[in-house]
């Protein structure tokens, strides 16, 4: 289990699954971040390894094909939201050159965004509600932080070999055709 998958057949899930050292909002834990250039309330990963944005950024592609995933922890939870979010920023770049992708990402991280318990959130079987407004308020910037880290990391891979008009590889922009989970982001 440790290398998150279980058969050809199945998504992808978080190794991250059953760390419980970690505060925990709306069933999320707060995880570190490796090299984070964003402020935020996530601790430094002082260990070598994939932090949660490598491990969504790595495992995209794959569940990016399945229609129902079976979440088995607070890392899958995250996952999920960030596999949306990683969605919605490539159909905002798709037509944009890196630097103007870069510029958009973070002005979508700044975005207000809706959270758990919140009428229009696209995740509510998902993520439980928050038990009060200052959860709600520690999962909005934990997330945020997750969006912007999140938007710098998937502008390098996505341009790591652009096209040959310095638009985004089109190996990550036929993503834009599908849908995880049947949803996409409002904002």
């Amino acid at each position: 289990h440790s290398d998150g998958f279980h058969s050809l057949a199945m998504a992808y899930h978080s190794v991250w699954n059953g760390y419980d050292d970690y505060p925990v909002v709306c069933g999320c834990p707060i995880l570190p971040l490796k090299d984070a250039t964003v402020k935020g309330p996530a601790p430094k990963l002082e260990e070598e390894g994939w932090d949660i944005l490598d491990e969504t950024l790595y495992s995209f592609k794959v569940n990016m094909f399945f229609q129902s995933y079976d979440v088995q922890g607070g890392g899958d939870r995250i996952m999920v939201y960030l596999i949306i979010y990683i969605h919605h920023c490539l159909k905002q770049i798709v037509k944009l050159p890196k630097e103007k992708a870069k510029k958009a990402l973070y002005t979508l991280a700044q975005q207000s965004f809706d959270a758990p318990g919140d009428h229009h959130f696209i995740l509510p079987a998902f993520l439980p509600n928050p038990k009060s407004t200052k959860e709600s308020s520690e999962w909005k910037e934990y997330f945020k932080q997750l969006r912007e880290e999140l938007g710098n990391r998937l502008v390098e891979k996505v341009y790591a070999a652009p096209g040959p008009d310095g638009l985004p590889s089109k190996w990550w922009v036929m993503f834009t055709k599908r849908k995880f989970l049947n949803k996409t982001l409002a904002n």
